[in-house]
């Protein structure tokens, strides 16, 4: 399911744990690596997720009108 909103929302929390995790490492104590990486790793995967998700909806709707395009060319004529 490719729906603008679900792209939209899947970004925003992946970016909400890309800059967890940064602010994590930064400026956390002690735990930093046990509680920044897995947010940084988590928001990156997200984002991943997100950005193919929107190439494989470009690529199939690219498809789709090709596919349009092909069927509005009549035939050539059967000798």
């Amino acid at each position: 399911m490719n729906t603008a909103s679900g792209v939209f929302f899947t970004w925003l929390l992946g970016l909400i744990f890309v800059v967890g995790g940064v602010v994590f490492l930064l400026f956390l104590g002690d735990n930093n690596l046990l509680f920044g990486l897995p947010y940084l790793v988590i928001g990156l995967l997200l984002c991943y997720g997100a950005w193919r998700l929107q190439k494989s909806a470009a690529k199939k709707a690219r498809e789709d009108a090709e596919a349009l395009d092909n069927e509005a060319v009549p035939p050539p004529p059967a000798d």
